[in-house]
């Protein structure tokens, strides 16, 4: 059964007549009629009353004729959401982010690209840096937006915004209550961090800033996931350090300050693979390069 056939058949059901039918789909009356016998063959079912005075649909003709609309109906839509995708006002776009993009700009770009692309289909995922450059690299994902640097030479990389890491404390602790903290006043003080493996580019940029003043991090406990590091801060296992983007995390029992001397900058970003060209990953791209959501 080919789409032409239903095209015909509906024709043929709107007007009741085979020359006026054929008129409104551009092809002879001969053709249409032999388009509706094979239609009627291929189904083994009759589908028109046919004789010199009229033409009527039988019971079967009624009861297809429904579901040939459908059918035609929905073929308009696939083909008109082709085209949509093909000019970027449509398809889907996964999309994986660090829990920071989501303090940070990305709800308000997401926001805009909805409103841009009313017919996006978005696949959101929260992943750490690592598991983004693995997704995109395996084509499971289309867009990051990750911790910088990453070392991915398939991959098209660009910053959106750089902020101070802050120290996290405990409400009691000896440090709270500032707005800034010198990185050495850390020094004799435990440490619960973030795994290496999980957050790399935020371990190794403190730990890295450490050694440049003279110590090392004691680290006595270490985290994989979530927002449990406030709650073993807070609990009073040690002091903590996270993205600048945390201080919208308003929890009892904690408190922040902006590390420096020196400031240890984090540099948030969006990576795509170089040879993508869909049209709807192009959008958000646009969106981002007029956004001012991570500034």
């Amino acid at each position: 059964m080919e789409l032409r056939h239903l095209r015909y058949f509906a024709a043929l059901a709107r007007e009741l007549h085979f020359r006026r039918a054929a008129e409104s789909v551009f092809v002879a009356q001969s053709t249409l009629s032999q388009q509706i016998r094979a239609l009627e063959d291929e189904l083994g079912v009759q589908l028109v009353e046919r004789s010199r005075q009229h033409v009527e649909l039988t019971e079967a003709g009624k009861t297809f004729r429904p579901y040939a609309d459908e059918v035609l109906r929905k073929a308009r839509k696939a083909e008109s959401m082709a085209r949509a995708a093909r000019d970027g006002r449509a398809g889907l776009l996964r999309i994986t982010y660090e829990a920071t993009a989501m303090r940070s700009g990305l709800p308000e770009v997401i926001q805009t690209l909805r409103d841009a692309v009313p017919n996006v289909q978005l696949d959101l995922m929260e992943l750490d840096t690592h598991a983004q450059t693995r997704s995109l690299r395996d084509e499971q994902s289309d867009v990051g937006f990750l911790f910088l640097p990453i070392d991915e030479r398939q991959l098209r990389v660009r910053s959106l915004h750089t902020a101070p890491m802050i120290a996290v404390f405990p409400e009691d602790h000896r440090l709270a209550g500032r707005e800034t903290v010198a990185l050495r006043e850390m020094e004799a003080e435990p440490h619960v961090m973030w795994a290496r493996d999980v957050a790399p580019r935020i371990f190794d940029a403190y730990v890295r800033a450490c050694h440049d003043v003279g110590f090392a991090p004691r680290i006595v406990q270490e985290i994989r996931g979530g927002e449990s590091f406030l709650g073993l801060v807070e609990a009073g296992l040690g002091v903590s350090i996270a993205h600048h983007s945390n201080l919208q995390i308003r929890r009892p029992g904690v408190r922040y300050a902006v590390i420096t001397e020196p400031e240890i900058p984090l540099n948030l970003g969006v990576a795509h693979r170089q040879q993508d060209d869909a049209p709807v990953l192009g959008r958000l791209l646009e969106i981002l390069d007029q956004s001012e959501a991570f500034e």
